[in-house]
Formats: structure tokens, sequence, C-alpha cells
């Protein structure tokens, strides 16, 4: 089974997650997905929360998958090594928590997805380049 929500801002959105909103949650398993069609935020800065939100849904009964966004830390995304995973590129974040890569074609449970992820902040004059807001966030031919 796949289920599909976006803009989860670790720690802001996250909740959507918790058992009250997604009670589907408890019945599936690590052969299951969630995905999160940008703003994941749980590669922010590698701080306490950034670690405890990505141990804590490495326990969860699913596997997360993730799209980026407009908000990430891409230097930190692009730290990660580059792996092959259900026919495209990945980074693995924990082993049940797994970044999937912009211009990617994924087979899943006989599905195909093709991740185009980032965007434009409409925020960008309250951030600060390589601290909260990265160039790569714009989408590329590449």
């Amino acid at each position: 089974m796949i289920y599909i929500t976006g803009d989860t801002h670790c720690p802001f959105d996250i909740s959507k997650l918790k058992p009250h909103h997604f009670p589907e949650g408890q019945t599936i398993t690590k052969e299951d997905y969630v995905i999160i069609c940008g703003d994941f935020g749980a590669v922010w800065d590698d701080m306490v929360p950034d670690l405890f939100w990505r141990d804590r849904l490495d326990t969860q009964p699913w596997t997360t998958l993730f799209v980026d966004g407009n908000h990430e830390n891409f230097e930190l995304l692009d730290d990660y090594p580059v792996s092959r995973w259900h026919g495209g590129k990945v980074h693995f974040i924990k082993e049940s928590v797994v970044h999937l890569m912009r211009g990617q074609i994924y087979t899943i449970d006989g599905l195909t997805f093709f991740t185009f992820g980032g965007g434009y902040s409409c925020d960008i004059e309250t951030r600060v380049e390589h601290r909260s807001w990265w160039q790569q966030e714009l989408p590329t031919t590449q």
C-alpha cells in the first residue's frame, strides 16, 4: 500500500503521521510506503530534533520516502551516498527513511513514479543562503 502526503516540515507538521491522524499507519508494514511530496524537513541541520524525527520515522511500521521540496538543506542531502533503489537513485537517510532523488523513475508496488522535486520559495526574502535557503531548491532541466 502507498500513502502520499506532503509538507511535514519536521517538526512542525509531522503530527499528520501520528496515530490519531493516520490510524492506518498502525496496521501497515515496512513493505508499505508513506511518500512525502516535498518539504520533509528532517534533514535540516543535524541537530537533536532532526535526529529524533529520523529515528522516530525509522522505527515506524512503514517505510518513509520523500521527494525534496523547496524547504530542504540540499548540502546535507547531497552529503549522503547515492544508491539505487526500485529503478532510481536515492539517499538512504536511515534504513527505512529514503530520499527519492529528482529526475528519477521508480517502480514501487507495480506503480511508476517520476520525481520532480524542488520549487521556488515565496519567502526567499526572509531566508539566508546556505543556512535557510539553497539555490538547489530551484528545479533545472537536468
